[in-house]
């Protein structure tokens, strides 16, 4: 086969544009995956031991309607729905998330600190100025919940300063809080929801690779191509070869590869394009799955970890997303956590055993005890090269002088690091990204979400 549509990687996005395709009554496309399985940053893994991990905590919700309709057709009632349950280990406590919701469960002088910090910052100092997200969050918050959670737990998340990071993509990411409100939580305490996803759904079987799977008997017969890496694209011809020593030509092509690494493929990129590409910042993760025998010690679903010596961001409840993940999926005899760590030039990752590192932090958090180390019955690691593309601070203007160049020659990026927007770069907004896009090739449609 060539010309017709070609569509490298079957993530979020690839898989959504080739299920729009299909839907739209275009058959004329191929998917070329370069690893053996769909789902990319999406997906999951089933050690020898018989335990499902995800590449990191992913969850299901969504507020398209379009998503919703494929999330019922692709899965139906193969999904479990649960009420979030997310929290914050502080010190020796418990906060429920988010943070700065909740300062009456801090320690009384930490919940002083916060308290005048917020009131400051949106009164005497309601006028300073930010430049980027570490002075944003000054402005918005104060010293006390600044120095307290956002700045440490950010770093660890973002493995980047945040000096460095813009604050154009926070919207629904970080809840702002009114002193006023602030004030009044803590001397009257309330449990707040705050967010989208206060009700989230994770698929009955497979992890999170069960939703991605599901797509694959609406596409037609043998339209993903496995282990097929491209290598490099000439964009004047049109023809992407890949390391097997094959070659395909597209008429048009969607790449979710990461931005950077698509420029690096170009044949004749200039150097504009090529300086802007090495402006984008991303960090990587090593996610730890540890599945121990015995049940659940929590109805927690995820807990987050702004202890600098604490090497997790993040942890799981895995095993409390749905009982077909362990073995045998009997959540009686058995459960599972997953921790997050990301690293980046900014922030390496702690040296020796990394897995020992991990069970070492379970440990000084009080999620496991001495008792469950004979327990633990698989620890399970897994690395993304790409994890969080960052907001950098000029990542706009990189990205204007990149899609510039790409589209004009039928290249068009999208996707979680294709379009290089963690603020779009969910499950939902990945796979509107390709349906959207296949609009737009179509009928001219706009792209609201990549252009958002």
């Amino acid at each position: 086969m060539s010309g017709g549509t070609v569509i490298l990687g079957a993530g979020p996005t690839g898989l959504g544009a080739a299920y729009r395709l299909r839907e739209r009554g275009e058959n004329d496309f191929e998917i070329f995956e370069r690893s053996g399985q769909v789902g990319g940053l999406a997906t999951s893994f089933t050690d020898p031991k018989g335990w499902t991990w995800d590449v990191s905590g992913h969850i299901i919700f969504s507020g398209y309607k379009y998503f919703n309709d494929f999330l019922g057709r692709v899965l139906g009632d193969r999904i479990r729905w649960i009420d979030r349950e997310s929290w914050i280990k502080f010190e020796d406590r418990y906060v429920r998330y988010p943070f700065q919701n909740h300062l009456s469960s801090l320690p009384e002088q930490a919940m002083l600190e916060c308290l005048v910090g917020l009131v400051e910052s949106q009164t005497i100092d309601r006028d300073r100025a930010f430049r980027n997200f570490e002075e944003w969050v000054l402005a918005k918050f104060g010293s006390g919940v600044a120095k307290h959670f956002m700045n440490p737990y950010n770093f660890k998340v973002w493995a980047t300063p945040l000096s460095e990071m813009g604050y154009y993509w926070i919207a629904e990411r970080v809840s702002v809080v009114d002193w006023r409100k602030a004030i009044q939580t803590t001397l009257l305490p309330q449990n707040t929801d705050w967010g989208p996803n206060a009700k989230f759904g994770y698929p009955l079987h497979g992890g999170t690779l069960g939703l991605w799977k599901g797509v694959l008997p609406f596409l037609g017969d043998d339209r993903v191509r496995y282990h097929k890496r491209a290598i490099s694209i000439d964009e004047e011809k049109r023809e992407i070869a890949f390391s097997d020593g094959t070659t395909r030509s597209y008429e048009r092509l969607l790449s979710t590869l990461p931005l950077d690494a698509l420029v690096a493929r170009l044949c004749h990129a200039p150097e504009k394009v090529r300086a802007a590409a090495e402006k984008l910042l991303f960090n990587r993760l090593f996610s730890v799955g540890v599945g121990l025998r015995r049940p659940s010690p929590s109805d927690k679903n995820w807990i987050y970890f702004p202890n600098p010596k604490t090497p997790f961001y993040r942890m799981t409840y895995l095993s409390n997303y749905s009982p077909e993940i362990v073995p045998g999926g009997d959540t009686s005899k058995y459960f599972s956590v997953l921790t997050e760590t990301s690293y980046s030039k900014f922030k390496p990752l702690p040296e020796g055993d990394f897995g020992k590192a991990v069970v070492d932090g379970l440990l000084a958090e009080g999620i496991l005890q001495p008792s469950d180390l004979p327990l633990i019955e698989t620890i399970f690691l897994i690395h993304a090269g790409h994890s969080y593309p960052i907001p950098s601070v000029d990542r706009n203007p990189a990205l204007e002088t990149i899609h510039a160049y790409l589209e004009p020659r039928g290249i068009f990026s999208r996707g979680r690091f294709g379009s290089w927007k963690y603020e779009i770069g969910n499950q939902d907004h990945s796979l509107m990204q390709g349906v959207e896009l296949v609009d737009r090739w179509i009928d001219g449609r706009e792209e609201k979400v990549f252009r958002s």
